[in-house]
């Protein structure tokens, strides 16, 4: 057997494998509601790239640890529960985007990559600590220039309190609860949120998260309503966001191109 054909088969198997963990983990954490065999007649995950796999609305990358979801500016102002809900079904009143995926896929993309769910909180607006794996959320969209504009998330919601947009954090993975077998993010389309929320998949760490007074929508860096945004949720390991490397990445991309515009002397 050529070393080419031995590659195909171990690419088959490996692929294989995580198909075999999407449909398990999916009955047993994110939708009990669906059986095995609705799960064969319609594989969950299908692989577009060196270790990228399309999940339902949004895309994987294992070897970045990242997964990117599409959606769009829901609201431009006004007072906030959640970063982001499913379209159409989620809380759209208190939302900042709206996502175009299903919060069970994001679930099982977040599994995937080794996330485990803890969800300690017991009530919306619990003011616990919520605990879980860290991520980093970042939004970006098109600009008027057709350059793109990409920031930590956190830059779109505005903090009344301490008047400067929320402080910068790790949001942390919960994971959400399960109700008579039905998996609650899904029936509720909550999927970000910024007031604690047991439902919600990805929860606000800060002390703010438990008064739902605290966060608007940052009116001045916000794009007009509908604008589309890509959204990049990345498992991180560094223990502070201020030694994020997404964050050195971007201001050197930043300098780079300042230095670039730069006259010379």
């Amino acid at each position: 057997m050529q070393l080419n054909d031995r590659f195909c088969i171990w690419k088959v198997i490996i692929f294989s494998a995580i198909s075999i963990l999407y449909a398990f983990t999916l009955l047993n954490y994110a939708a009990p509601q669906v059986n095995a065999e609705q799960m064969g007649k319609n594989p969950p995950a299908r692989q577009i790239g060196p270790d990228e796999y399309k999940i339902g609305g949004l895309t994987l990358n294992k070897s970045r640890k990242e997964i990117y979801i599409p959606g769009s500016i829901n609201m431009q102002k006004g007072l906030v529960e959640y970063l982001a809900c499913q379209a159409e079904i989620g809380k759209l009143h208190e939302s900042v985007l709206q996502l175009e995926v299903k919060p069970a896929d994001v679930q099982i993309a977040l599994l995937l990559l080794g996330l485990k769910p803890k969800n300690n909180l017991t009530f919306q607006g619990d003011p616990t600590a919520p605990e879980g794996d860290p991520l980093e959320i970042w939004v970006e969209w098109e600009l008027a220039d057709k350059t793109r504009k990409k920031v930590r998330a956190e830059e779109l919601v505005f903090d009344q309190k301490k008047e400067k947009p929320m402080d910068k954090t790790y949001w942390i993975y919960t994971g959400s609860e399960i109700v008579d077998g039905k998996f609650m993010a899904d029936v509720e389309g909550s999927i970000i949120a910024t007031f604690h929320d047991p439902v919600a998949l990805i929860n606000n760490p800060l002390p703010g998260g438990g008064d739902d007074t605290v966060y608007i929508c940052h009116e001045k860096l916000l794009p007009p309503q509908g604008t589309k945004v890509l959204l990049t949720v990345r498992v991180v390991e560094v223990k502070s966001p201020e030694d994020s490397p997404s964050d050195k990445l971007l201001n050197a991309k930043k300098g780079k191109e300042i230095g670039n515009k730069c006259p010379a002397r």
